[in-house]
């Protein structure tokens, strides 16, 4: 296909990227949160957020026998589904219907800047006015993933220049002025789900991803994306969440993952709980930490 040997080249190294960060999170060792009283909350926010870019700079550094083994299988299926996007949007378009229609309206929006920036920053302006320092903590992280993801995935839409679906062009017009691979929604919604798993575990995790995929399926309902541009912007989004959060992780205590022990303070916390309530001409998501 035209430009093939050049978007295999820069998916491989886009996603080599990916699989280095994640690779590194068992390397790297837990940084201090955002929050630290030892320094005014914004210095400590651009201290943060200019290392946590230097160190997702540096992938090459971090490369590894099996990051390389996850990049070839990552930039595979993405180049496999690539080949089949025409394909893919057929069947969606054929089997659009009023509700997924009205699901894909509910969902796009949270993957946009505003409503996704209005959220966090409600967020972290809620939990500070509460007191619950690791919510706080938890949305300064995702946002700081959320604004890295934003900047290498607007960085990787120029390089790639494909075209969108509902345009009128094919599933092979790369590098023709486009801006849609990778799917900015679905990695900065990944990126912020990556985090909220992190911190608060499995859980989360259920709640997060399957609202993040939802955001990303929407986009490809909506004609806005073709199925590899989510599939790669997943990637990226998880890649760059998960190793954002693992450098900003608390001291393992004796709540921590494999030592068997369970804090009864750490049980006693509140879940992660989510509810979907209708309203005119939509719906709202509600989601508790």
């Amino acid at each position: 296909m035209p430009g093939g040997w050049r978007c295999f080249v820069m998916t491989a190294v886009l996603l080599s990227a990916s699989a280095g960060v994640a690779q590194a999170r068992a390397e790297s060792p837990p940084e201090k949160d955002p929050d630290v009283s030892d320094r005014s909350p914004l210095r400590e926010a651009f201290r943060t957020f200019g290392s946590d870019g230097a160190w997702l700079l540096a992938f090459p550094k971090r490369a590894t026998t099996r990051g390389a083994w996850i990049t070839t299988g990552v930039v595979a299926g993405t180049l496999l589904i690539a080949g089949r996007d025409d394909e893919i949007r057929g069947q969606v378009l054929e089997h659009r219907s009023a509700t997924s229609g009205d699901v894909a309206e509910v969902f796009e929006p949270l993957g946009t800047y505003l409503v996704a920036g209005a959220g966090l920053g409600a967020t972290w302006i809620g939990a500070r006015a509460a007191g619950s320092q690791r919510l706080a903590s938890t949305t300064a992280i995702a946002a700081d993933a959320w604004l890295w993801t934003a900047i290498i995935t607007s960085a990787a839409k120029g390089l790639f220049g494909r075209q969108p679906p509902a345009s009128g062009y094919d599933e092979d017009d790369w590098f023709d002025g486009g801006t849609i691979f990778p799917s900015g929604h679905t990695s900065r919604s990944f990126a912020i789900a990556a985090v909220f798993a992190d911190r608060y575990g499995r859980r989360a995790g259920w709640i997060g991803y399957p609202i993040a995929g939802l955001v990303g399926l929407a986009t490809i309902e909506q004609d806005t994306h073709w199925a590899s541009d989510v599939v790669a912007g997943a990637a990226l989004g998880l890649a760059i969440g998960k190793g954002i959060a693992s450098r900003h992780r608390p001291p393992a205590g004796p709540d921590a993952p494999g030592t068997g022990v369970v804090d009864p303070a750490v049980r006693a916390r509140p879940r992660p709980t989510w509810a979907v309530a209708p309203i005119h001409g939509g719906a709202t998501i509600t989601i508790g930490f």
